[in-house]
This record gives structure tokens, C-alpha cells and sequence, in this order.
């Protein structure tokens, strides 16, 4: 099964073992910069193929526009919105759910797409990524289902790059056909510090 850059770093996490409580290499993990505390900001419920309750801090950052040569162009800027990697280690499983918000986002509904890597940063898309017992498998494709913002004023600087909230629910399939339902809400309210700027949740800057 060919897999999506977020399921190769979610291997080489899992493998070594993390729990998102645990102890874990800090360029690998950003939560580790996020501030102290225990404030739930990135709830879920997944069933069907995959069953977890998804109950974290979560985590948001802004990409900025990049340019990727003559032939493709400039990527439109966009933010990511995730949980924290959900990792159960005796059951061998971990479990990340990611949504790109392009940067022109408004407050109201709309229609979450499996990603496009034509189109990255242009629409709202969503995909689950898992590893069952150190078998790695991503859903996202036949995506259906919407994502409603209900505040979205963030400042794309560092470090106040919050003040978003939403909810959302989609089911979305794997290659083999298998679906999963997911519905669940964020909130990140202004002035929280989450990731540094232009970082991507689970890799380094220099990898965005």
C-alpha cells in the first residue's frame, strides 16, 4: 500500500516506541513546545474499521505560501490541524487525524476532499492515518462529510497563531475499501502557543 509522508513519520514515531504522555525526541514531537497543562482542545469519536476516542490538546500551525519552481508554481499558504498522535502502546496502535484549512478560510460550513497533492492548501481536506499492531494504513479516499468553523481569526505570526474553532464529521475509506466515521470538534483559543511558526506538527520546520 503506498503511503502518505504523515504515515512514514507516524512509523518511525510509533517504532521507537512514544506515548504521547511518555518521554519523546523534541524535533519529532512538537508538543513538547507546547505550553504546560492539560486543556482538551481536539476531541473525536472514530468507528468502523478503526475504533478510538480521541480526547488530546491537539495542535495547529501555519504553512506560508511556498514556491515550488517555474514548472508548478507558488503552494498556496495553508494551516494544519491535528490531534496529538493518540498512541496506545500495549495495543500496539496510534492513531493521527489531520485537516488542511486553506489560508482564506471564513467562519462557516464546508466540504471536507481526501487530499490532492495537485491542490494542496486550496480546498479542506482531512485524512486518518493508524498503525494497528505496527501496521501502518491511511484513509483518505471516497472522503465524505463537512467541517464547520465556527471562529477562524488567526494571526499567522508566531506566536498568536490561535483562535480557531470548528467541528466536524466525514466518514473516509482506505485503499482496500474499508471506511471510517469520525466526528469530533477543536478549539484553540487566541494567544496559545501550539507549534512555532511554519512547523509541521510532526516534522521538522526544514520538511514542511
Amino acid at each position: 500500500m503506498k503511503l502518505t509522508s504523515h504515515a512514514v513519520v507516524l512509523i518511525g514515531i510509533f517504532s521507537m516506541g512514544i506515548g504521547i504522555a511518555g518521554c519523546s525526541d523534541s524535533s519529532n514531537n512538537p508538543g513538547n513546545n507546547e505550553p504546560k497543562g492539560q486543556r482538551t482542545g481536539f476531541t473525536a469519536s472514530v468507528s468502523g474499521a478503526v475504533n478510538a476516542e480521541v480526547v488530546e490538546k491537539g495542535l495547529v500551525t501555519y504553512l506560508p505560501p511556498k514556491d515550488q519552481g517555474s514548472m508548478i508554481g507558488t503552494r498556496p499558504g495553508y494551516f494544519l490541524v491535528a490531534n496529538n498522535l493518540l498512541t496506545d502502546p500495549i495495543e500496539g496502535r496510534a492513531i493521527m487525524i489531520t485537516f488542511r484549512i486553506p489560508d482564506g478560510a471564513q467562519p462557516g460550513n464546508y466540504h471536507l476532499m481526501a487530499p490532492d497533492p495537485r491542490k494542496i492548501g486550496e480546498n479542506f481536506d482531512v485524512q486518518v492515518e493508524t498503525v494497528e499492531k505496527g501496521d501502518p494504513n491511511a484513509f483518505h479516499t471516497n472522503t465524505e462529510g463537512t467541517i464547520t468553523l465556527e471562529k477562524f481569526s488567526p494571526d499567522r505570526t508566531y506566536p498568536d497563531i490561535s483562535n480557531i474553532k470548528g467541528r466536524f464529521q466525514f466518514v473516509t475509506e482506505d485503499g482496500e475499501g474499508r471506511q471510517v466515521s469520525v466526528n469530533g470538534a477543536f478549539d484553540f483559543p487566541a494567544g496559545e502557543v501550539l507549534t512555532k511558526k511554519g512547523e509541521h506538527p510532526l516534522k521538522k520546520p526544514s520538511r514542511a
